[in-house]
């Protein structure tokens, strides 16, 4: 069954006389190993049995080529056993491609299905074994395997959903152990409980209830055990009703000895003790002592995700505690998603929609506090939440457009007020951006003339920081407040930033990310923790973010959003609906990857945007190197457009 140095070029006779030199039981392993892989693995054990008695294997020595453009019409079908394969062609732009196959990769498909030349030149790169099918014995077989032919004419497409499929079940399974998780009502629990000793004034202890925002008290002893409770249901008949003095104890107007449960005890308890007790409030105890509070609406919130009641639950949030335990399981929710094969784009969309009611509730809060009027100030959503691309570990990049004529008081007002807001976000899981691209910042927190004339300035500059910060903030997009104060900047971007010299800058910067792929096409992983892995957000999702913002820019496309941005591009430059497909396709795998790798428990470096290359199943492994290959060829046509 193997013969040696046999490029494509040998004869029919040569293969028909070639003999098995292999037992049987190789024979089986080699079936055992096949069904490893798609199509096999989803055909009947007889049918991969006769596509091996119909194969023979081949040894090809390194740097020898297997087949090229040269060698006419294929005469087989050929499946790498052992080895890599290194493939070559000729982009649409003029560019070289180069790409690499492994074990279980096929080639040659789409030329021995149409009857033609291959456009690639593959060539080993070390020793390789290829089983090679005989063409003209295909159409035989694909009556015999049904399963088979199909796979072969939706290739890619079989593939790709195959991966999907993989990342489903892993997300469905994340999912469940999350939910198994939260199951203990001590799960629930994400701060320390309000409490008040049993000789507190009445007076004082409401005075720290409105500070702290909280609707309900605990009272323990001196050793943190549980004497009492008093909520704000009980404030009317206990204390305002019976006019009772500020001065009185404690201990005189709380619920002595209430109803608690263990940190282990269920959900499912939990609920019950609700009902049947008639209680909205349950205390959390670990080994006797206090560790916090359970409402009803944290059941209700747990037990009913859906975008609805999630959305339900952030409008009528009265304060930031009620706020931080529906955020709570924003990221719970979005694991449901996932198990349920939402990816990509619907993903990002309901998460961003989420996280946007979360924040404009957040400032609607907060505003209350401060001395602001909404119709003097705009929040803008900036980056990934501009774009309303949120995942599950961003961190906060905003802005504020004021309203022309403040004066330095009244800006130092905003300032504060925008911390705030900041401070709030971050308590609910959206990290301080590091760079410091925030409203709180006085370089993000400017009049409507002085935004305009602080664009102007990047546009003028073209340093690196200056395209970095366009970059982030050219991707605003209008959350809260009086939106006509964004009119002025967006009129004046719209026409200044689609300048050549601008473009050209952006494109030349873009140039600066590295696609993870090595000159033969293979992954080019970096270790990180004794892993290989591959930082999916800035070797791979920024470049094609990139790509869509400059063309969008260049071509007057107002669009924020990533792929309607490659949508309308597309349609600009006159690609057909594949190219625009593998554009898309590409951005949404990656995504779903970046996804993936954010839900770790313990993140490479602690990168959540680290995938671990190791993790990825051979499926996900050829869509990531197609992926990172369509990825390529938008940087070297962004360099043939625009790169002077």
């Amino acid at each position: 069954m193997t013969e040696q140095g046999t490029p494509e070029n040998r004869g029919q006779d040569d293969f028909q006389e070639s003999g098995r030199v292999v037992s049987d039981s190789l024979v089986t392993g080699l079936a055992r190993q096949l069904m490893t892989v798609l199509p096999f693995s989803e055909m009947p054990v007889a049918d991969v049995q006769q596509f091996l008695d119909l194969s023979e294997e081949y040894y090809y020595e390194p740097d020898e080529v297997i087949l090229d453009p040269d060698s006419g019409v294929p005469r087989f079908l050929f499946l790498i056993r052992q080895g890599i394969v290194a493939g070559e062609r000729v982009g649409q732009s003029g560019e070289v491609v180069h790409f690499e196959l492994e074990a279980g990769d096929m080639f040659s498909v789409g030329a021995v299905l149409t009857r033609r030349a291959v456009s690639t030149t593959y060539r080993a790169l070390g020793d390789c074994f290829c089983l090679q099918f005989p063409a003209d014995r295909l159409h035989e077989f694909g009556i015999r395997s049904p399963s088979f032919m199909s796979f072969l004419q939706n290739h890619f497409r079989a593939i790709l959903e195959q991966s999907h499929k993989d990342l489903q079940q892993h997300f469905a399974a994340r999912a469940a152990e999350a939910q198994m998780h939260q199951k203990q009502i001590g799960n629930l629990v994400q701060r320390k409980p309000f409490t008040v000793s049993p000789d507190t004034a009445l007076g004082e202890a409401l005075r720290q209830m409105d500070e702290l925002g909280v609707g309900s008290i605990l009272i323990v002893d001196q050793d943190d055990r549980l004497r009492g409770i008093l909520t704000r249901h009980d404030l009317l008949k206990r204390v305002v009703l019976p006019q009772t003095p500020l001065d009185t104890p404690m201990h005189a107007v709380m619920t002595p000895d209430p109803k608690t449960l263990d940190a282990q005890s269920s959900v499912e308890e939990a609920a019950q003790l609700m009902v049947h007790a008639g209680i909205r409030h349950i205390p959390v105890t670990d080994h006797g002592k206090v560790a916090g509070l359970v409402s009803e609406r944290d059941l209700f919130t747990l037990q009913r995700f859906s975008v609805g009641n999630i959305s339900a639950a952030i409008k009528a949030a009265h304060d930031m505690p009620d706020l931080r335990n529906v955020a709570m399981h924003i990221e719970a929710y979005s694991r449901s998603l996932l198990g349920q094969g939402v990816t990509g784009r619907r993903f990002t969309s309901l998460v961003s929609y989420l996280n946007d009611l979360l924040t404009q509730r957040i400032i609607e809060l907060v505003a209350h506090h401060h001395d602001v009027n909404s119709k003097d100030y705009c929040w803008l959503a900036l980056g990934s939440e501009g774009r309303e691309e949120q995942t599950v570990a961003t961190d906060q990049d905003n802005a504020l457009v004021l309203v022309d004529g403040v004066d330095d008081a009244r800006k130092e007002n905003y300032l504060k007020f925008a911390r705030a807001v900041n401070e709030a976000l971050a308590s609910c899981g959206f990290p301080l951006c590091k760079g410091n691209v925030m409203a709180s910042n006085p370089a993000y927190c400017r009049t409507q003339s002085d935004w305009v004339q602080q664009a102007d300035r990047w546009i003028d500059t073209g340093s690196a920081q200056a395209l970095l910060q366009s970059s982030i903030f050219f991707d605003f997009r209008a959350l809260y407040g009086n939106q006509a104060l964004v009119t002025p900047l967006a009129d004046f971007l719209r026409e200044a930033s689609a300048t050549s010299r601008f473009i050209s800058q952006m494109a030349v910067n873009a140039m600066n990310w590295k696609v993870p792929l090595t000159l033969f096409g293979g992954l080019d992983t970096e270790k990180v923790d004794g892993r290989e892995v591959i930082d999916l957000k800035k070797n791979g999702i920024a470049l094609i973010v990139d790509f869509a913002r400059i063309y969008a820019l260049a071509h007057h496309i107002e669009v924020r959003n990533t792929a309607l941005r490659l949508e309308a591009v597309a349609r600009a430059l006159g690609y057909d609906d594949q190219k625009l497909a593998d554009w898309v396709g590409s951005l949404e795998f990656l995504q779903t990857l970046r996804l993936r790798a954010q839900l770790q428990a313990s993140p490479p470096g602690g990168n959540r945007n680290a995938l671990d290359v190791g993790t990825l199943t051979k499926v996900d492994k050829v869509i990531l190197k197609a992926s990172l290959n369509v990825t390529r060829s938008m940087q070297q046509r962004l360099s043939l457009d625009y790169v002077r």
